[in-house]
């Protein structure tokens, strides 16, 4: 996921921004502040790899579903339905080796993709063309915690812009099961079978105006300052 993908529930966290702006005696006021914006965002979902080997035939694949907000080409997106993807990789080993190439990438009903806000249990049901779905994830051990916390200041034109933010997501290592476009996964050694779920979130607040879609609030120049990377703006 341009990072896949990574808040029990929903992460919130504490931002403020800068309210006041000095000027010496005599200079003209600068202009009045814009309101801040700030944006709270939430994302969610689970994925399960195989692998398997016999004398005559090797086969990969993986089961990959995610829902809420993503990031695609640079840009925050708000999915309208849970995302899927699957993939499945077949060679044969007897004389004459050949291998197929399989993948289905769709949406499905909210109802047929459901995350455990705890992350114990989750489920990918539907149908992406001709593959049918009905896979099940159940979480090993504790979810661990990862986020992040960031801040970017600077002017935008005569206008003092100042952005904060962060982010944090919980992901937990899953056995899992079910039906793959006619195959049937069934737990096994783990360099076999694999999967993880994942709940996330992030918030943030710009104020000043000049912020931009509220993420950064900066420009190029006032990136330099910031502690954040000028990619990022």
């Amino acid at each position: 996921m341009g990072s896949f993908g990574r808040a029990a529930s929903a992460v919130m966290v504490a931002v403020s921004a800068l309210t006041g702006w000095s000027y010496p005696a005599g200079a003209a006021a600068p202009p009045v502040p814009a309101s801040p914006t700030s944006r709270l965002a939430g994302t969610w979902g689970a994925c399960g790899s195989w692998w398997t080997e016999t004398p005559t035939q090797m086969e990969s694949g993986s089961v990959c579903g995610v829902d809420g907000v993503v990031a695609e080409n640079g840009q925050t997106t708000q999915l309208a339905e849970p995302l899927i993807s699957v993939t499945r990789y077949v060679c044969s080993k007897r004389r004459f080796e050949s291998c197929q190439d399989e993948s289905w990438t769709g949406t499905v009903r909210r109802s047929e993709m459901t995350v455990d806000p705890f992350l114990r249990r989750a489920s990918i049901r539907g149908t992406l063309g001709g593959c049918v779905l009905d896979v099940e994830f159940a979480g090993l051990g504790q979810p661990r915690p990862e986020g992040s916390f960031w801040q970017s200041y600077g002017v935008s034109g005569s206008t003092p812009t100042i952005s904060v933010g962060g982010n944090h997501t919980f992901t937990s290592r899953a056995s899992w099961w079910g039906g793959v476009c006619g195959r049937t996964v069934s737990p096994g050694p783990a360099e076999q079978i694999s999967a993880w779920m994942f709940r996330g979130g992030e918030a943030n607040i710009a104020g000043f105006g000049g912020g931009g879609d509220g993420r950064c609030g900066c420009d190029g120049a006032a990136c330099a300052m910031s502690s954040r990377p000028a990619t990022a703006c």
